[in-house]
């Protein structure tokens, strides 16, 4: 159980990271030491950014 939890951990980090590289604010090397939820909390940020960055566009 121990290493499906581990598994299952490291991919939600990995896409979070892998989602705030894509926006070019970020590089990998810092997002690396970051906690799962300070990761969390800078996507969700990102977001909401994007999204109302997109309704003041339309």
């Amino acid at each position: 159980m121990g290493n499906l939890l581990r598994n299952a951990l490291w991919r939600q980090k990995q896409f979070y990271i892998d989602e705030l590289t894509k926006t070019g604010m970020f590089d990998f090397d810092s997002l690396d030491r970051w906690t799962i939820t300070e990761l969390r909390r800078e996507y969700e940020r990102n977001r909401a950014r994007q999204k109302k960055k997109r309704e003041g566009l339309q």
